[in-house]
């Protein structure tokens, strides 16, 4: 079993979304824990193709971190590059390098049929897949499959608005980029940059409960364990749901921070 133990201090960040490449960028390099840290992205600021993701796959075994991002739209055409990417660090998962997964969640997790009891099985697939340390749900990444075939007739391979469902908390028709830069308050410097981000991260918050409050009013206090940084837990299943950008800077700059095992045959 081959062991890659000389992992430098890189993070790869691994996803075919430029915009969300550039908001996990941009706070891993504003963050005190993880600010030191090479960060590598592929293809470039405007486009990324699965072929630029699967350049890479070796190329990972030198991190100690994968963020990668496992939404429904974008892993059928990335699962030859994924394949790879895991099968390379397969041996060194949890110990030498750790998976941090973004994505969108379970299709069918809206229905009431299933709610939040949809997030158990699609979790231990993740986990089976991906050997994660931690998955964020991102709650600007579910799009309804109407919203995703109308991006796709316009010639975006992704959409670039935000869902419509979140639309009554926020200008109609906004960018999704617009909407990650007010997060990470990225016009704001120094003191002022991170009074406005917890404010916002609060808000945030807010806007999480309520669309927790109207989905499943049975459930709501459950998910907001979602938005602490322990994760919210389901019965029989190790990997937890996080909310992406909660506590989501802590949890790379606590991994970067781990001290491996010896590696053992």
């Amino acid at each position: 079993m081959l062991h890659y133990t000389e992992r430098k201090n890189r993070i790869h960040i691994i996803t075919l979304d430029p915009v969300l490449a550039e908001d996990i960028n941009e706070r891993l390099s504003e963050y005190s824990g993880t600010n030191t840290a090479r960060l590598i992205m592929p293809g470039s600021a405007q486009t990324i193709t699965p072929e630029d993701i699967h350049k890479l796959a070796r190329d990972t075994t030198d991190s100690k971190i994968l963020i990668m991002d496992v939404r429904t739209q974008t892993k059928p055409p990335l699962q030859q590059a994924y394949s790879d990417i895991v099968r390379f660090n397969r041996p060194d998962l949890n110990n030498f390098c750790h998976t941090v997964l973004i994505g969108d969640g379970p299709s069918d997790f809206l229905l009431q049929s299933k709610g939040t009891n949809a997030f158990q099985n699609y979790l231990a697939d993740l986990r089976v897949d991906f050997s994660p340390a931690v998955f964020f749900a991102n709650p600007f990444l579910y799009y309804t499959q109407q919203e995703i075939q109308d991006a796709i007739q316009n010639q975006n391979a992704l959409p670039e608005k935000l869902p419509q469902r979140l639309e009554k908390y926020f200008k109609k028709n906004v960018h999704i980029k617009t909407i990650y830069e007010y997060f990470r308050a990225a016009e704001k410097q120094g003191s002022t940059k991170v009074k406005r981000k917890k404010q916002r991260l609060a808000q945030l918050k807010d806007i999480f409960l309520k669309l927790a409050a109207e989905d499943f009013p049975d459930e709501v206090d459950k998910l907001a364990e979602a938005l602490n940084k322990q994760g919210c837990p389901f019965p029989g299943e190790a990997l937890k749901l996080n909310v992406y950008p909660f506590f989501f800077e802590e949890w790379i700059s606590d991994l970067m921070k781990i001290v491996p095992r010896p590696a053992k045959d």
